[in-house]
């Protein structure tokens, strides 16, 4: 039996080479002859056309599954060639959901033909207007909307772009008042208002009154699911809206799967822009000044975003910043004026800020590269230093709408100065352990820089814990957060690892904050919970090595002291243990006299296996409780060496803890929204040398 390749090469028409190629020779002879002009035109219309048809043709042959093409090699061995007719037919239905919309509507449309369709094409039309009508009529009454509206563009917008807000405004007035509106069967628009529902509903903590209760459950979580079902709808469609829906998809999701669903959605926004060239300036002189200006605003906010995520998720670069030709976002009064929340400065420091971020990742994985380091380093403080007055968030009211987009820009400087200095701090870290508790014989020896870029990193974390403070003094603070849960958590993290060597005296009172600003913001995210264990872990990590080194600097004591101090505890650890013994067979005999005296008294209720004694509230119970549950301790003589590694069981708070398989397998999101990920201590070097 042939091949199917073979069968495909037997179906196709042999065309000499001299007859091949009628549009270019039609070109010619058209262009010979004096025609006028426009039946030139028309003619290499109407050539390119059949041009681009034989091209849809053969790549539908191209993309057909080898299923499809086994089926059609056994059906083909029985019968003779197909005629032409035969070729142009269409047989299979996969092949003609693939063939009738690309050139047989563009063909009747050639020939100012009505685009009919098949059967099964029409039933996709059907069940996708039923399923938009559907949608349209769950939406929510204006002035829920309108409330969902306000709240995105007052909290979530942030210092991003997601769409021109008088445009959207107008929109939606358009939509709720005219019930034949276009945009009521426009599944660009209906999934760009869901999506701008869901993020809204993040976000109303933030304006609930004082004595409301905060909801455990995600509130946006059906406007997501709806706009969910639209996605295959507008994923092939051109236009903003298809983009700007794609976009704050990956926002929404950030908090939930930042590493999964989102950083999806995020690559699908930022793909779909570069597929509509708004990484290029445009040439077209159609477009207005506003409208090119909504292009620069709307790539610099998903590539931004996208490149800032991807660093904190240690993910591969998507874009090279070498093929961005558009400028950055600039001021135009005609656009900003008519803006609910003007936040263009927001957007120029953050694309600026990032760009400065993205090299710091660059010079990260090139550590070699010192003269780059300093660069970076003075670039980050011009940053800082070039931001306008209006942006110093010192003198920002904390009820004001931008405070929390100002707090973001500072987080994510800070951010940038942890990222460059983290590794330094391992490696300080790392070697100091190494040579105090005897694993490393050579001189202890730490180069300047690596010095310098430690203190720069613990400096930052105590900056990073500052802000946040100051946000949970102003009560903005909201659980559903990815770029606050991160940052908070990647800041108490270095602020663990640097007190393994020292703590100054708000040492404690910092983690204690940031563990506690972390359990909050957690309330109602599971993934969240467990990394705040994560955190909790890296705690007792961090206090048993303290502990350790400690222990080896202090000197040995003198051993006449040793022999005195064993000889003092022995007795009266077995002095202890006697009182223990007494204690507890003399409460078994008062216990056998309450049975005695119980049993002669009819009514009385005998206690139970579970009975539990000293029930009452008071110190005797504490007493009690202190007495019995904890070890009797035992003379040094049988106790381990201290020179003995002490196991994680015995300091870890989570002993007995079980994570969920759950979560074991969502590991790298966990890594990532801790800030565990950015640390890459598997990543650091065995030997430091």
């Amino acid at each position: 039996m042939d091949s199917a390749a073979a069968i495909r090469r037997r179906r196709r028409r042999r065309v000499a080479q001299e007859n091949r190629k009628r549009a270019p020779r039609a070109h010619e002879k058209v262009n010979a002859s004096n025609l006028p002009q426009e039946h030139v035109n028309d003619v290499k219309q109407a050539s390119s056309l059949v041009v681009s048809i034989g091209i849809d043709i053969e790549s539908a042959r191209q993309s057909e599954s080898p299923i499809v093409a086994e089926d059609a090699t056994a059906a083909a061995s029985s019968q003779t060639a197909p005629t032409p007719q035969e070729n142009i037919s269409i047989d299979s239905h996969q092949t003609e959901s693939i063939l009738w919309p690309r050139f047989l509507t563009r063909l009747r449309e050639a020939f100012s033909l009505e685009p009919i369709s098949g059967p099964e094409a029409q039933d996709m039309v059907n069940l996708q207007a039923a399923r938009l009508k559907r949608i349209v009529d769950s939406f929510p009454p204006r002035p829920i909307a309108d409330f969902l509206i306000h709240v995105c563009i007052r909290r979530g917008t942030d210092v991003f772009f997601y769409f021109d807000q008088n445009q959207l405004l107008s929109e939606i007035d358009q939509f709720y008042s005219n019930t034949s509106c276009s945009l009521r069967f426009d599944p660009s628009f209906i999934c760009l208002a869901l999506t701008i529902f869901a993020l809204g509903s993040h976000w109303t903590p933030l304006e609930r009154p004082g004595a409301s209760r905060i909801e455990e459950r995600d509130p946006g979580r059906m406007f997501f699911q709806q706009a969910k079902m639209l996605v295959p709808d507008i994923i092939e469609r051109p236009g903003l809206k298809s983009i700007q829906a794609c976009f704050i998809l990956g926002v929404y999701l950030m908090p939930m799967n930042a590493v999964g669903s989102s950083y999806v959605y995020m690559g699908m926004a930022l793909r779909k822009a570069l597929a509509f060239d708004l990484h290029q300036e445009v040439d077209d002189q159609a477009l207005s000044e506003r409208e090119r200006e909504i292009r620069r605003r709307l790539w610099w906010s998903i590539y931004s975003l996208e490149r800032c995520t991807t660093i904190k998720l240690s993910r591969p670069r998507s874009v090279s910043p070498d093929i961005i030709r558009t400028s950055l976002p600039s001021p135009l009064p005609e656009l900003d004026n008519v803006q609910t929340f003007n936040n263009v400065p927001l957007q120029i420091a953050y694309a600026r800020l990032v760009s400065i971020l993205d090299k710091v990742a660059d010079w990260e994985l090139n550590g070699s590269m010192l003269g780059d380091k300093s660069s970076v380093e003075n670039q980050l403080r011009e940053w800082k230093k070039s931001l306008p007055e209006e942006l110093d968030l010192e003198s920002i009211h904390p009820h004001d709408s931008r405070y929390r987009a100002v707090f973001h820009l500072y987080l994510n400087y800070y951010y940038a100065w942890i990222v460059m200095g983290k590794a330094s701090l391992i490696i300080v870290v790392r070697r100091t352990l190494q040579h105090h508790l005897g694993q490393d014989s050579q001189p202890l020896t730490i180069g300047e820089d690596s010095e310098k870029l430690s203190r720069s990193c613990t400096r930052a974390s105590k900056k990073l814990l500052q802000l946040f403070e100051d946000l949970n003094q102003t009560g903005k603070t909201t659980r559903f957060s990815f770029t606050d849960f991160q940052g908070c958590s990647i800041a108490t993290i270095v602020t663990l690892i640097a007190g393994i060597l020292e703590r100054d005296p708000s040492y404690e009172r910092r983690v204690d904050f940031g563990l506690g600003f972390l359990r909050r913001m957690a309330t109602g995210n599971p993934n969240a919970k467990v990394g705040v264990r994560f955190v909790e872990t890296l705690q007792s990590i961090s206090n048993e090595a303290r502990s350790k080194l400690q222990q080896s600097r202090q000197p040995p004591p003198d051993s006449g002291d040793v022999w005195k101090m064993s000889t003092a505890y022995n007795d009266w650890a077995e002095w202890l243990a006697n009182q223990e013994q007494s204690s507890i067979i003399s409460r078994n005999e008062i216990m056998d006299d309450v049975s005695t005296i119980g049993a002669t008294q009819p009514g009385d209720i005998q206690p139970g296996p579970e009975t539990q004694f000293w029930s009452g509230s008071g110190p005797e119970q504490d007493i009690e409780w202190a007495s019995s549950a904890g070890p009797i301790p035992q003379p040094l003589g049988l106790r381990p060496s201290l020179q003995q590694p002490v196991t994680g069981s015995q300091l870890d708070p989570l002993e007995g803890y079980q994570f969920s398989a759950t979560y074991t397998d969502d590991q790298t999101f966990l890594l990532g929204l801790t800030g565990f990920d950015v640390l890459d201590f598997a990543g650091l070097p065995v030997d430091l040398e």
